[in-house]
């Protein structure tokens, strides 16, 4: 089966499509979940308006991030344990990173940096609670083995 790249265009006045076969286009690229069945199977859509790109790439990021803030909160309010703070955690980092490596491109210096000064709190939070709970569960630890050694006799 050959592959074929299509440019689509719709005329916001007068309607009309522009479908135009293309070699190659650059610009953001995603790929569709959803297939249905009778239809034209699409691989790869590509958004070569900037503006646009950075609308849905904004839509993306801010996504994430309210999810990050949700379990946030969530693990303010129910104690989470140490591995559920954890993998919060490496979300946080991985869409750091992913910010940073992917989408620098499509988004402006100001929402760049304000986006990664947001996840950069989110991540210093979830450190700071990890941190707590690493030295509660050591004190618990040490509070059972002092409790331990007094049970001992004098070994003789």
């Amino acid at each position: 089966m050959d592959k074929k790249n299509y440019f689509l265009e719709k005329n916001s006045k007068s309607g009309e499509m522009l479908y135009l076969e293309y070699d190659k286009i650059d610009g953001y690229n995603i790929t569709p979940k959803a297939n249905i069945e009778d239809a034209i199977r699409v691989n790869k859509i590509v958004f070569v308006n900037p503006t646009l790109s950075e609308k849905l790439i904004r839509k993306k990021i801010d996504i994430k991030i309210r999810y990050l803030l949700n379990k946030l909160t969530e693990i303010d309010e129910s104690g989470d344990s140490e591995a559920g703070i954890q993998d919060t955690l490496m979300k946080a980092e991985k869409l750091r990173m992913m910010i940073i490596n992917n989408y620098v491109k499509y988004l402006g210096n100001t929402y760049y940096g304000l986006t990664l000064k947001k996840i950069q709190v989110i991540i210093n939070q979830l450190k700071i609670k990890l941190y707590n709970e690493v030295n509660k569960r050591r004190e618990l630890d040490n509070l059972y083995y002092l409790e331990d050694d007094e049970y001992k006799g004098r070994g003789r």
